[in-house]
């Protein structure tokens, strides 16, 4: 019946908690007794202060019949996972105060993700970046990865921007 809330990672496993409560038309207290932990324990589960053991998840699913084990410390375990996993994608982005605002005008340049969009920002850069903003996106990609990301574009539109930049940044030619 609850099996779906293993798929949100994104949401914490105190809220999922709290709406299976909300659902079962338990208040915290009756959940904490039923389960047999202190009532203060369920407060801090719900408000993300405090982890869930496995010894704790299993007698919150036994209060709650949920036959599936460690149900709730799978879904703790799978939040943790998804925020490391966004952590370090936010880690990994170039010197963003050397961008200019107007070069990605029509996106947060703050909550671009620069592994899952590098064609998009690769191209941007070398179509319309000045030379800081061009430097620091080489420094961040590395040489092969932009000429390989540049030659799979096959846009004519801005095409000799791009080349230009490639040349004189990498001395790349696409001839050779």
């Amino acid at each position: 019946m609850f099996e779906n809330y293993l798929n949100y990672h994104h949401i914490p496993c105190g809220a999922i908690i709290g709406r299976i409560m909300s659902k079962e038309h338990l208040t915290q207290r009756e959940l904490a007794n039923r389960a047999g932990i202190p009532y203060q324990r369920i407060n801090d589960f719900i408000a993300n202060r405090r982890k869930i053991s496995p010894e704790v998840s299993l007698k919150l699913e036994k209060a709650l019949n949920i036959d599936n084990q460690c149900f709730f410390y799978k879904i703790q375990t799978n939040h943790e996972i998804f925020t490391a996993i966004a952590q370090q994608s936010e880690l990994s982005h170039p010197n963003l105060s050397l961008f200019r605002k107007a070069l990605f005008w029509d996106t947060d340049i703050e909550k671009l993700n620069w592994q899952k969009n590098s064609n998009w920002i690769i191209q941007r850069v070398f179509e319309y970046g000045n030379a800081s903003e061009i430097k620091e996106t080489i420094k961040f990609y590395g040489k092969d990865l932009i000429i390989k990301e540049l030659q799979s574009i096959h846009d004519t539109w801005n095409a000799e921007n791009r080349i230009y930049n490639l040349k004189k940044y990498l001395n790349y030619d696409f001839e050779n």
